[in-house]
């Protein structure tokens, strides 16, 4: 119930910008950042206008979903790890999710599931955040045959 009082707060004064949101999220907002467990977190790539926001660009990690078709795929179900324990899981309603805060050099796993694509299946890639500059994580998912 806390956590419905803080999202209602959140939006009475305007936003969710700095939030502080659970490590077991059900779903976080598009194209506002968020914070899990210490970690700036962003949802977004839907359309030319959000995924051009130059904000993006300030993310070390981006990660993307996929198909074989490098067609976009948005709805997905994501977790985050690092050496065996989940720092947060949400849904996402975009192609691209952003993190902030990682630590550079460190061994982490993304996790992520497109809700909307039976068969689809749970894909998982390791990744270390840059020191500098952003790095790109495909998450790539077979095309549905017939496309």
């Amino acid at each position: 119930m806390k956590f419905v009082h803080l999202a209602a707060a959140a939006v009475a004064i305007g936003g969710t910008a700095g939030l502080i949101w659970p490590a077991h999220a059900a779903s976080i907002p598009m194209d506002q950042p968020i914070t899990v467990n210490g970690i700036e977190t962003a949802c977004s790539g839907i359309g030319d206008q959000a995924k051009e926001n130059p904000m993006w660009k300030t993310y070390p990690i981006r990660v993307e979903f996929s198909n074989g078709g490098a067609q976009y795929l948005s709805g997905a179900h994501v977790t985050l790890s690092q050496g065996g324990k989940t720092l947060t899981s949400f849904d996402c309603s975009g192609a691209w999710v952003l993190f902030k805060g990682l630590n550079a050099g460190s061994i982490y796993k993304i996790s992520a599931t497109i809700t909307d694509q039976p068969g689809a299946g749970e894909k998982s890639v390791n990744f270390q955040p840059p020191a500098s500059g952003q790095k790109r994580v495909v998450i790539q998912y077979p095309t549905p045959s017939g496309q």
